[in-house]
């Protein structure tokens, strides 16, 4: 995918999306994806129980019903989510999920 986009971010400041690059061509502000080995440099290791939360929450669990089925708390499951996605850089529980199967750490 290329195309322009006319974003208020500095050419280079790409952390709005980890898998996209930005450059400027001709005046333009270029967006491109970057190849999968590249979107997730610095992404940090999970634990096995970080990755047994991420695994629930792929199948579209809520907070509260991933901590009963994991016998733990709502409270517990948001520090281990908060710890995913710090570890990912991800934004989101959903850009966790992708990080984490593009990394083939997880599958869906």
């Amino acid at each position: 995918m290329v195309a322009t986009w006319p974003h208020t971010a500095a050419v280079g400041d790409d952390e709005w999306d980890p898998g996209l690059s930005v450059s400027r061509i001709n005046g333009s502000i270029v967006i491109q994806t970057r190849p999968a080995d590249a979107v997730h440099v610095g992404a940090q290791p999970l634990t096995d129980r970080e990755r047994e939360v991420l695994a629930v929450v792929a199948e579209g669990f809520t907070n509260k019903l991933i901590g009963a089925r994991l016998g733990i708390s709502e409270r517990t499951v948001k520090n281990h989510l908060t710890s995913i996605m710090t570890k990912l850089r991800a934004t989101d529980r959903t850009h966790s999920v992708v990080t984490a199967v593009r990394l083939g750490w997880l599958a869906i």
